[in-house]
């Protein structure tokens, strides 16, 4: 019983920690653009924001995918579950408020933030580091 609570206790973390490393990206790329200038409101600005979208959407899937104890896919796909569902209610409540290439780059990077994610959370295998 003691291992099975670790596990869980380990799983919630990396969920977690996933959550916080979208929020410091998304916080990052939010205090960013004044300092080169960007004025809000502006397609640049969107841009911008759209590209740290991504960043963090990246960051939280390959940080839960790291450091997931076991199943270390399925941790990264429920952070993306949540980036598409946050990204479609967004879209259902504001996407009027966007241009319409914000809101279908938006969609379009969900497939490429899991994969990218996967990717950068991959970890050695074990037999290939004791050979």
């Amino acid at each position: 019983m003691p291992a099975l609570l670790k596990t869980i206790f380990l799983s919630i973390v990396a969920l977690i920690g996933a959550l916080l490393a979208l929020t410091l990206v998304s916080s990052a790329g939010g205090w960013l653009p004044s300092l080169f200038g960007l004025h809000p409101g502006s397609e640049a600005q969107l841009g911008w924001d759209l590209a740290f979208s991504v960043l963090g959407g990246i960051a939280a899937i390959a940080f839960a995918t790291y450091y997931a104890p076991c199943w270390p896919r399925a941790h990264g796909t429920s952070v993306w579950l949540l980036l598409v569902l946050g990204a479609g209610y967004g879209l259902w409540l504001m996407g009027g408020d966007f241009p319409r290439w914000f809101a279908v780059s938006l969609l379009l990077s969900l497939p490429v933030q899991l994969l990218l994610g996967w990717w950068f959370g991959r970890r050695p295998s074990r037999s290939a580091t004791q050979a």
